[in-house]
């Protein structure tokens, strides 16, 4: 399914405006809580080798935070789009926790 102008537009949106702010608050978690954080975000990880909080530093110097935000936001026809929690918890005073996700 490709993606709609809106979409496109609120993805624009997320990636200038919610993706800087969720970074400068995710980083201020100790790296045992950021990695909760991003394992639960991802919703898939495996925990890889005998430190799986190295790997996973090893996995956000190369690739960023961004596919974790990615799997944390989800972006409707219409543009709108709706936040994990956990995203929005980290996102500081423009947070916004919808209970619903």
């Amino acid at each position: 399914m490709s993606e709609n102008d809106r979409q496109l537009k609120t993805w624009q949106y997320l990636r200038a405006c919610y993706y800087p702010q969720f970074v400068a608050g995710i980083t201020k978690l100790p790296w045992y809580q950021r990695f909760e954080v991003l394992k639960t975000l991802h919703g898939d990880w495996e925990n890889r080798g005998d430190d799986p909080v190295e790997a996973m530093i090893e996995y956000v110097i190369e690739k960023t935070y961004f596919p974790f935000f990615c799997k944390g936001a989800t972006v409707l026809e219409d543009g709108s789009f709706k936040l994990h929690k956990l995203i929005s918890s980290n996102l500081g005073s423009t947070g916004v926790y919808d209970d619903g996700y």
